[in-house]
């Protein structure tokens, strides 16, 4: 299925109508396209596959063959038996000419000091660490993805407003031409207003190159053909539709230290190392198997016929010197459970200053949402009075668009504290691990 939805995208990207994105598909394509979580499910099938591996060891082991040996020159014993006062010399075939032998064996560890045991616990609590693994890379591209699809959200609205800029100033520098040529202008007036669409000239451009990248920075997350065409669906929501209320530390710290992937995989790891360093110690020691084999063969030594025999054994091996190999790495095993611990607390000391960093920008993206709320509301009130003060004849035309330049900043402002606070929060879940 995710092999089909791709090929469809890559197919219609060309031409066809824009693809029609919103937060929910781009959630989806995100967990079917992106690299990074492909290459984390890999992860996770090959830490399957080890666990399949090391279970085996305490399984018997099966196996069939069958061979055909021809013999151009069958081995004899010549015999010479005294029958009277004569003697007879005999010749007796020890083989045949044609030798096959079919054969079932069965082999089974009985007692190895418990390494048929460790050795799938290591490898199952390395499958619980590639899930979390796989788990911590979603919440990151998540947390990348919500960057990237508003980033996409705020470039057009920035590049819109800037370009509703640009048409207030280039009208306004032909009413300042127009007046001047009726005499009821100043070329200082001109001039103004020539240098204004100068200046916002390099501004929506600047804009409308922020729209393309940030477009082809979305949909290389989501690993779609950079050549598609989209057409993202959603908003900047602000007011009841964000809570951005004080946010508490401690309790934010705790809540993260209990469902944070990122931790949850290096304990996983330290006891992988702990039981490593057990599976070492037994590296040394003895080993007793068991064999079961049944044969079918012809000839059965110097039997010409079909012959059915079977043959049981035990084999202990006792390891008594090893050139200190297996201290060696029972030093190197001891060193890294010791590191384990280390980065636990590497982890944990990481994760409270990544808590403490978006507590701290959630409750400033608050804050100044609402001082750009009231921004907005004090610049839309300079724009009216200068209206009406324009229709009264006190102002100029000059003072209208500066009103009107000023409401324009402070929505962008507002837009751009929106993004603001949109990303916090997501970076704040990601934090105490609800980004999901």
């Amino acid at each position: 299925m995710k092999i089909f939805v791709l090929l469809m995208l890559l197919l219609s990207a060309g031409g066809a109508e824009p693809l029609k994105l919103d937060q929910a598909l781009a959630k989806k394509l995100l967990f079917e396209n992106n690299r990074e979580i492909l290459l984390a499910s890999q992860t996770v099938s090959e830490a399957e596959g080890k666990l399949m591996e090391a279970s085996a060891g305490y399984l018997p082991k099966l196996s069939l063959s069958g061979s055909y040996n021809y013999l151009s020159k069958i081995p004899v014993i010549e015999m010479s038996l005294p029958v009277g006062l004569t003697t007879i010399n005999k010749t007796i075939q020890t083989g045949a000419g044609d030798n096959w032998l079919f054969k079932a064996s069965l082999n089974q560890t009985l007692f190895d000091w418990g390494r048929m045991f460790l050795a799938p616990e290591v490898s199952g609590k390395a499958l619980e660490a590639a899930k979390l693994e796989m788990e911590e890379v979603k919440t990151r591209s998540l947390l990348a993805l919500n960057q990237a699809f508003y980033s996409v959200l705020l470039s057009k609205k920035v590049f819109e407003t800037n370009q509703e800029l640009l048409k207030l100033s280039e009208e306004n520098a032909k009413q300042a031409a127009s007046r001047l040529q009726a005499g009821t202008g100043s070329s200082f007036d001109l001039l103004r207003a020539k240098v204004r669409v100068s200046n916002v000239k390099p501004l929506v451009s600047k804009s409308r190159n922020n729209c393309e990248l940030a477009e082809q920075n979305l949909k290389n997350l989501l690993g779609l053909p950079l050549s598609r065409e989209l057409k993202i669906e959603g908003e900047l929501k602000g007011g009841a539709d964000l809570d951005f209320k004080a946010l508490k530390f401690e309790a934010a710290l705790q809540q993260a230290l209990a469902e944070r992937a990122e931790l949850k995989k290096v304990k996983i790891k330290r006891e992988i190392l702990q039981k490593a360093l057990a599976l070492t110690a037994t590296a040394d020691k003895p080993l007793l198997t068991g064999t079961l084999s049944y044969n079918y063969q012809n000839p059965y030594f110097s039997q010409l016929a079909w012959v059915d025999n079977w043959n049981a054994g035990l084999f202990l091996s006792v390891p008594l010197f090893d050139g200190f190999s297996t201290a060696g790495k029972l030093k190197q095993a001891e060193a890294a459970v010791r590191a384990s611990e280390i980065v636990i607390i590497q982890a944990e000391n990481f994760i409270e200053l990544e808590v403490k960093q978006a507590v701290l920008n959630m409750n400033e993206a608050g804050e100044r949402i609402l001082s750009q709320g009231e921004s907005v509301k004090q610049a839309e009130e300079y724009y009216k009075i200068a209206e009406t003060s324009y229709n009264s004849g006190v102002t100029t035309n000059y003072d209208v668009m500066d009103a009107h330049q000023s409401l324009l900043t402070a929505k962008t402002a507002y837009l751009q504290a929106l993004y603001d606070l949109t990303v916090a929060k997501a970076a704040y879940l990601k934090a105490v691990g609800e980004l999901r």
